[in-house]
Order: C-alpha cells, then sequence, then structure tokens
C-alpha cells in the first residue's frame, strides 16, 4: 500500500514539473512574439520619423526659395510652386498609405496581442503551485508589501511571487 502512495506521489510530481515547464515554454513563446512585435513597430516608427525628418527639410527649402525669390518674377514662382505641389502630391499619398498600412497592421498587432493575452488568462493553471497561496500573495501586494518581503513571509522564492502577481495581472 506504500509503494502505491509513493507511485502516485511522484506521478503527481511528475506531473506538476511537466506543468511548470510547459508553462514557461509558453511564457517565453509569448515574450519572443512580443518582442518581434516591438521591434518591427519600432522599424515603422523609425522609418516614419525619418520620412517626416526629410519632408520637413523639403519644407524648409521650398520655404527658404520662397523667401528669395524676387517679387518681379511671379510667373517663375507660380511655376515653381506648381512643381512642388505636383512632387509632394505622391510624397502625400506614400505617407498617407504608410500611415495606412501601419495603422492596420498596429491593429492587428493588437488584436493578436488581446488573442493572446486572453488565451494566457483561459489557461487552466492549478490554483496553487508548489503549494503556492495566490490569496495570501495578492492580499499582502494588495496591503502595499513589497514582493521581497511577501517572499521572505511566505518562505516563497521572489520569482514564484512576481509569477502570481503577472498572472493576477497585479504587476
Amino acid at each position: 500500500m506504500n509503494y502505491t502512495i509513493e507511485v502516485a506521489i511522484i506521478a503527481l510530481a511528475v506531473m506538476v514539473v511537466g506543468l511548470i515547464y510547459y508553462v514557461i515554454t509558453k511564457e517565453g513563446e509569448v515574450s519572443s512574439q512580443i518582442r518581434a512585435v516591438a521591434k518591427a513597430t519600432e522599424e515603422l516608427h523609425r522609418e516614419l520619423y525619418m520620412m517626416d525628418k526629410r519632408l520637413k527639410q523639403e519644407l524648409e527649402i521650398i520655404a527658404s526659395l520662397q523667401e528669395s525669390v524676387p517679387r518681379e518674377q511671379n510667373s517663375l514662382h507660380a511655376e515653381l510652386g506648381r512643381e512642388v505641389n505636383e512632387l509632394s502630391i505622391p510624397i502625400l499619398e506614400s505617407l498617407t498609405t504608410i500611415e495606412g498600412s501601419f495603422s492596420a497592421y498596429k491593429d492587428k498587432t493588437e488584436n493578436r496581442l488581446r488573442y493572446l493575452e486572453e488565451r494566457i488568462r483561459n489557461l487552466s493553471l492549478p490554483t496553487s503551485i508548489s503549494g503556492l497561496d495566490d490569496e495570501k500573495v495578492i492580499s499582502r501586494y494588495n496591503q502595499g508589501m513589497e514582493v521581497d518581503a511577501i517572499a521572505k513571509e511566505l518562505r516563497l522564492s521572489k520569482a514564484e511571487v512576481e509569477f502570481v502577481l503577472k498572472i493576477n495581472q497585479l504587476r
């Protein structure tokens, strides 16, 4: 009979370790996907910034040209304005297209993030990992205790306390 209990305890321990491994690997995958999205977003921001900077430089050049054109050459000035408008239209159209693409990409990314967050929330995790009482951690955190103090008081690792807070979206 003792042998059966030992086998059951070992099987339970293997299942808990497997579940912890699964959660950790999934969190790593989600984290790497979020980093990839953040990197792509930052690159798009950088490209938009460079385009905006170029556009401002071109507008400054146009402004300086307008100031230097003598008043007697109004026809030349009007022709130059038309050419600038003709050149600016494709740039503005490109910027509008890029902005639309970026907005669509941003919406798609936000939808993916919401979907991932919802899937993470819906994961069926045990109410207590390694004997950890989530309610004690949450109540102490809500009372204003620091993570280190909670870990010390409940005799847990700091990572376990942070994990509970992260799952419950308190941190």
